[in-house]
C-alpha cells in the first residue's frame, strides 16, 4: 500500500495566504474606481481654470500611476461643455485654440506615505523628475525636489510662451499652519533653493504690465546663465538670502523680502535688484532695453543699475528704487 503523503500545515497556510494576496490585488486592479478618480482630478484642475487630460490610470511600481498626462490653461475660461468632455474622458477633444497648449507629463504616481502621514508623489517630465510628499496630522508639511528638468522638453514653450533651454534643479520644504481648517500660506515656514545651469531664453512672448494693462511683448535672445537662489520663509515672510544670475549678457543680484498671501499670486514682493547688462544685449532688448537704460546707477558700483520690485505678483511694479527716508 502506497504511503500517504501529507502537506505540512505551514505550507498550506503560506499557499492560501499567497493566493489570497494575489486575488486581492487582481480584484483591486479590476474594480478600482478609476473613472471616479479621473473625474475628481479633472474637477480640481477645472476649478483652477486648467484642462487636465489623462491617457491611462493604473497601479504601478510607485503606486497609482497616470501616464500621458497633459495640463493646460484654458484661454477663454472653462465652460460646462468643456468640463463635461474632459470629465468623461472623451477621445475627441477641441484643439489648443480652446484648451490651450498643454504641458506634457510622462507619468504621475501617488501612494500613501507614513512620515509625514499623507501622500508621496513622483512625476516624470521634461526629461527629469519632481518628487516629494505632502501630509501631516496637524500642520500641512510639504517636501518637493526638482531634478534635472530640461526646459526645452515637455512642450514648455507652448505652455508658457517662452522658448527656453537649460537644466533646472531645486527643492522646497514648507510647513503650512491651518487657519479655520485650511492651510495658510501667509503663515508658512520653510526654505526654497533654486539651481539652474546654462539657462537661455531663445525667444517667445511675455506679458508685462504697461500703463496698468497686461501687454504681450516679444522676447529677444537672453542668456541668463547659471542662477542660484536661496530663500528662507518664517511666519509668511520670505527673505532672499541669496539670488544671483550671471552670463555673457547679464548679471543680476537680488535681495529683499516677499510677504506671502493666502495665494501666491497676491503675495507682495519688496525686492531690490542690481543689474549689469552688456551694451549689445541692451540693443537687442529694444523697448525693454530703453527702459533698462533709464534705471539709476548704483552709487557703490556705477557698472550696475538698480531697480525695485513691489506691488503684487499678479500686478507687479518694476522700476527705480524708492527714495530712502531720512
Amino acid at each position: 500500500m502506497a504511503a500517504e503523503i501529507k502537506t505540512a500545515r505551514w505550507k498550506l497556510g503560506l499557499g492560501y495566504g499567497a493566493f489570497s494576496l494575489v486575488a486581492f490585488f487582481v480584484c483591486l486592479f479590476i474594480t478600482f474606481p478609476y473613472d471616479t478618480l479621473r473625474r475628481r482630478a479633472v474637477d480640481a484642475a477645472a476649478d483652477a481654470g486648467y484642462a487636465l487630460r489623462i491617457g491611462s490610470l493604473r497601479p504601478g511600481l510607485r503606486g497609482l500611476t497616470a501616464t500621458n498626462v497633459r495640463i493646460s490653461k484654458v484661454p477663454n475660461g472653462m465652460t460646462p461643455e468643456l468640463h463635461s468632455m474632459l470629465a468623461s474622458g472623451a477621445s475627441m477633444l477641441p484643439g489648443p485654440e480652446e484648451l490651450g497648449e498643454p504641458l506634457t507629463l510622462d507619468s504621475v504616481a501617488v501612494r500613501p506615505a507614513l512620515l509625514p502621514l499623507g501622500v508621496a508623489f513622483h512625476l516624470d517630465l521634461m526629461g527629469g523628475s519632481v518628487s516629494g510628499n505632502v501630509g501631516g496630522l496637524g500642520d500641512v508639511q510639504a517636501v518637493v525636489k526638482l531634478s534635472d528638468l530640461d526646459t526645452s522638453k515637455g512642450n514648455l514653450k507652448g505652455f508658457s510662451g517662452m522658448d527656453l533651454t537649460g537644466k533646472l534643479n531645486g527643492s522646497l520644504t514648507l510647513t503650512l499652519p491651518k487657519t479655520r481648517g485650511q492651510p495658510d500660506l501667509s503663515q508658512a515656514n520653510g526654505q526654497l533653493t533654486l539651481d539652474t545651469k546654462e539657462l537661455l531664453i531663445q525667444g517667445g512672448t511675455i506679458t508685462v504690465p504697461m500703463y496698468g494693462q497686461p501687454t504681450p511683448m516679444d522676447l529677444p535672445k537672453i542668456a541668463l546663465g547659471d542662477i542660484e537662489g536661496r530663500i528662507r520663509i518664517e511666519k509668511g515672510l520670505a527673505t532672499v538670502e541669496a539670488l544671483q544670475a550671471k552670463s555673457e549678457d547679464l548679471e543680476v543680484q537680488g535681495s529683499g523680502t516677499v510677504k506671502l498671501g493666502q495665494r501666491l499670486d497676491v503675495s507682495q514682493p519688496d525686492m531690490d535688484f542690481k543689474l549689469r547688462a552688456e551694451p549689445e544685449f541692451v540693443k537687442r532688448l529694444g523697448l525693454l532695453g530703453a527702459g533698462l537704460s533709464m534705471l539709476p546707477t548704483d552709487k557703490t558700483d556705477p557698472k550696475f543699475r538698480v531697480a525695485h520690485l513691489s506691488g503684487f505678483f499678479n500686478r507687479p511694479n518694476f522700476g527705480p528704487p524708492r527714495p530712502q527716508m531720512r
